[in-house]
């Protein structure tokens, strides 16, 4: 992977673009834990809705345009990144995208909104999931998921509880229901789509 991404940057460097060039690398999960992966301390990893197998790191590097050494811990989805190189390249959307750009974010003037809704998704085969789905959606610092079809819905607050240890869904019942309402919205929208 290092001579991968230095192949491209030194080819940038090489021709005159590294300066007009904005470089995003990003992993697609959170880290495979069977294989060595160390997510820190998030919970779970890879083929979970756990904040181990969704929150991952990103850089960006766009010289002359993102202040070095800068960091933001923005709530954002890597469906942002088209919306985000269509507003660098002054290009107008050809449709409606559910991401959202954060080209501030990258130029240090501001996030995206923070109690913006993410949904995450995820079909596998095998036994485990017997082809089914696992969800989650969350708002702000609410998180509610279900991380096997065969289990209850869990919620989590992300800010109090970023591990998340304690399940709050007896005790936050009309989040829960706005959360699990939204949710299920969501999942009858999708299954609309094909998923093959």
């Amino acid at each position: 992977m290092d001579h991968g991404i230095g192949t491209v940057l030194t080819a940038l460097s090489d021709n005159g673009y590294q300066d007009q060039t904005l470089v995003i690398f990003v992993s697609d999960n959170g880290g495979q834990l069977n294989v060595g992966a160390n997510n820190g301390p998030l919970r779970a990893g890879k083929g979970t809705v756990y904040e181990g197998g969704l929150k991952i790191p990103a850089i960006a590097s766009w010289p002359q345009n993102i202040a070095p050494n800068s960091k933001s811990s923005a709530l954002l989805s890597t469906m942002d990144i088209y919306p985000t190189v269509l507003e660098v390249a002054n290009i107008d959307s050809p449709n409606v995208v559910d991401g959202i750009s954060f080209l501030p974010t990258l130029k240090g003037k501001g996030d995206p909104d923070p109690h913006r809704v993410l949904f995450f998704s995820r079909r596998e085969g095998g036994t485990h999931y017997g082809g089914k789905t696992i969800e989650a959606v969350r708002r702000g610092p609410w998180k509610l998921l279900q991380n096997s079809p065969y289990e209850s819905l869990e919620l989590y607050h992300l800010i109090e509880d970023p591990l998340e240890t304690t399940d709050l869904s007896s005790d936050e019942p009309e989040i829960f229901r706005q959360l699990a309402t939204m949710l299920r919205q969501y999942i009858q929208m999708s299954g609309e789509f094909p998923w093959q």
